[in-house]
């Protein structure tokens, strides 16, 4: 079901995608896609294979499809050890040990692996990207670390 909404929006844009109605889900009823489900995992993946064609790299709206979330794991892996660094302090060694522990954590890599394209590939990295930007913003007081966690929230959202 992601794979194919996903396909649909990078072929047709958003304005189809958002008022598509799929007969082919929920069958017999049908539903309408574009109020009914979250979009933001279809479209993380059509940007994503947008810009790799805007810079002339050919690659089918599949394999961004598969290699989501192993991409998405790995960034989850660098906030994770920004997020421990700022709150222990600055010690890189307990962001180091967080970041090892994110990456070999059995749940985790259940749902990051190659073809796991669900909500959980991206939205542990969306989490603790806010999680992270949010403690930037309160302990530094500056109003760019509070957007930039308002903007984290609105895609984690």
């Amino acid at each position: 079901f992601n794979y194919r909404t996903t396909r649909f929006l990078a072929e047709e844009g958003f304005y189809k995608f958002h008022n598509w109605f799929d007969d082919r889900a929920w069958y017999p009823l049908g539903r309408i896609i574009g109020g009914t489900i979250y979009p933001g995992l279809m479209i993380t993946s059509a940007a994503i294979y947008h810009v790799l064609h805007f810079f002339h790299v050919t690659i089918d709206i599949r394999n961004v499809c598969v290699f989501l979330a192993p991409l998405f794991s790995s960034f989850t892996t660098v906030v994770t050890y920004h997020l421990t660094k700022e709150l222990w302090l600055q010690d890189a060694g307990a962001g180091l040990l967080a970041a090892a522990m994110i990456a070999v954590v059995p749940g985790y890599i259940s749902r990051s692996v190659a073809g796991s394209y669900d909500n959980e590939g991206i939205a542990i990295f969306c989490m603790l990207l806010t999680y992270y930007m949010w403690i930037k913003a309160v302990k530094t007081g500056s109003i760019y670390w509070a957007a930039m966690c308002a903007l984290a929230y609105f895609y984690m959202v």
